[in-house]
């Protein structure tokens, strides 16, 4: 599958067939993460793969009761270094690789945005200098969501100055 084909076709999913991920799918879709631009080339960021049914059952509660981080075959924690400038931007281009290498496997992927940062946190350990800044949901679909609308790239780009349309 080439890029724009993944990125066109990449559909956030919220129902999941339970079913484990081999570990060697799971290593070549976080290789697509380490794989990531990044500031200096620092790599700040780490990840928590959650394979636990317990953990994830727990975990629930911390993303404010989304049943399908229960469902999913892996709960990716991203972990940022709050000293560090550029983390989450570098965490979030690693995540985005991780989504568009998911599917391009056949595999879905939800970023989970309400959540209790602390409380994941507290759930998998994450030491107090470190912070839980983005949640993701991986695993084998179990739906095939339309796509959405999106606007018109006339209204999200400005050419050399703010207010400049083409």
């Amino acid at each position: 599958m080439d890029v724009t084909t993944a990125i066109k076709g990449r559909r956030s999913i919220r129902k999941y067939v339970k079913k484990d991920l081999p570990e060697k799918t799971l290593s070549e879709v976080l290789e697509a993460a380490r794989a990531a631009p990044s500031a200096a080339n620092r790599q700040s960021w780490e990840l928590v793969a959650v394979k636990g049914p317990e953990l994830k059952a727990e975990l629930v509660a911390a993303c404010k009761n989304q049943k399908f981080v229960e469902d999913c075959s892996v709960f990716l924690a991203g972990i940022e270094d709050p000293q560090q400038k550029w983390g989450k931007v570098d965490l979030t281009i690693a995540i985005d690789h991780i989504t568009l290498e998911a599917h391009a496997r056949g595999l879905g992927t939800c970023w989970i945005g309400a959540f209790d940062p602390a409380k994941v946190g507290e759930i998998l350990g994450v030491p107090a200098n470190r912070q839980v800044a983005v949640c993701l949901t991986l695993g084998y679909p179990d739906e095939a969501p339309e796509a959405r609308t999106r606007k018109h790239l006339n209204e999200l780009v400005h050419y050399d100055r703010y207010g400049t349309r083409q």
